[in-house]
């Protein structure tokens, strides 16, 4: 029997980055947190409703999250762009000021039990008691504005939300109370106050070493898990960060690697350079993704509409910003010159720009599931698609090696 083909490193980085972004969920043996009964856990030593700075993240323009929560929100966003379903957020965290201000919206209109009251401490204080307070609740929105029952937003949540941690509370479901809620879940990967079995979901990117003898797991918050003979050189996990990280790049020599988050700041370790973001600038759709030039000199940044910023010696050689995108970009690759990249669509659309050659796309094709990726063929001309269900698409010069 002839020997197995070894897969290129960059598509085993794509291959076993599609495995740890999709969740796993938990074990037919194990007690599921996805319940009508259970509620997200308190944060020790906060107080619903005035949570600080470091106890929150920015998952989008008008939403903040507990730390805990943040990650699995972003990702199931994520999915829902990736699967064409318009998903937005509302609101999520909620101070005690704004949940009292809600109450009395509530009550004026003569449904005061649909609101979360805020209660009086024995000392007299207020005590905001809604789930939002702690950061591990979001209301939805979808094409039609605020998620209703059976919308699109709705069906999508319905048969994906447990994966990601988040739960439709028995309370805010059909005939559950006076005041069902569509748009009202909340986040209880954890395990819950059941004490359930967690569900995480909140890997967001892997950096293969230079010579494939290891790799590093990337989470949202920044958190990295080394494997193999991968050295770390630092992360931003043991502070507060303001927005999610949604990708990362190794330098060339393997001796530094970049994070990115969502509104384009980059974190650099090791001998990666900082060479500039888009923190301070206002995006129409977040960054999803990164690459890097050839020397190391320079990196790329891409946006869900295929806006690009470019840094240090990348060269800007065009974006799809402009153009009416069918699915949104999920992820972009460099041509081994450095003059030139591909932008992946979540249906298998490729974008080429510089001396990046076109060699074909997933687009008129059957996707069980949506691209999340795209790398090159380190061998010539070609690269490779990935979907969510480890299904490889190779074209140009890459070779049909099987799929993940």
């Amino acid at each position: 029997m002839p020997a197995p083909r070894r897969l290129p490193v960059a598509l085993v980085a794509l291959v076993a980055l599609v495995a740890v972004l999709v969740p796993t969920g938990v074990s037919a043996a194990a007690q599921s947190p996805i319940q009508p009964g259970n509620q997200p856990t308190p944060i020790p030593g906060a107080t619903n409703g005035s949570l600080q700075a470091p106890d929150l993240v920015n998952v989008a323009s008008n939403c903040q999250a507990a730390r805990d929560a943040a990650p699995s929100l972003g990702l199931l966003l994520a999915t829902a762009r990736e699967e064409g379903v318009q998903l937005g957020t509302e609101v999520c965290y909620r101070s005690e000021a704004d949940q009292q201000s809600q109450v009395q919206t509530w009550t004026a209109a003569g449904n005061s039990a649909c609101a979360a009251p805020v209660v009086s401490t024995p000392s007299g204080t207020p005590r905001d008691t809604s789930m939002h307070g702690w950061g591990k609740a979001a209301d939805f929105s979808d094409a039609g504005g605020t998620v209703a029952f059976g919308s699109p937003g709705y069906r999508f949540l319905q048969a994906n939300a447990g994966r990601f941690g988040w739960n439709h509370p028995g309370w805010a479901q059909p005939g559950g109370s006076a005041c069902p809620e569509a748009w009202h879940w909340e986040w209880v990967g954890d395990g819950g106050v059941m004490g359930a079995s967690p569900v995480r979901a909140d890997v967001v990117g892997l950096m293969p070493t230079t010579d494939g003898g290891g790799y590093t797991t990337v989470t949202g918050l920044g958190a990295l898990a080394d494997r193999g003979n991968a050295v770390p050189s630092g992360s931003p996990a043991s502070g507060p960060i303001a927005w999610l990280v949604v990708g990362a790049a190794r330098t060339p020599d393997g001796g530094g690697y970049w994070l990115v988050s969502s509104d384009g700041g980059i974190f650099s370790y090791g001998d990666a350079r900082f060479l500039g973001s888009t923190g301070a600038v206002h995006l129409n759709q977040p960054i999803v993704g990164m690459a890097s030039t050839p020397d190391g000199g320079g990196y790329w940044l891409v946006a869900a509409d295929g806006g690009i910023f470019s840094f240090g010696d990348a060269r800007f050689l065009g974006s799809t910003g402009a153009v009416h995108l069918n699915q949104p970009i999920v992820g972009m690759a460099s041509t081994a010159t450095g003059n030139g990249y591909w932008l992946a669509a979540a249906d298998g659309g490729v974008f080429t720009f510089g001396d990046a050659r076109y060699a074909g796309s997933a687009g008129g094709q059957a996707l069980a599931e949506p691209v999340v990726g795209i790398a090159a063929s380190p061998g010539g001309p070609g690269y490779w698609l990935v979907g969510a269900d480890g299904s490889v698409y190779p074209f140009g010069g890459a070779a049909a090696l099987g799929n993940g």
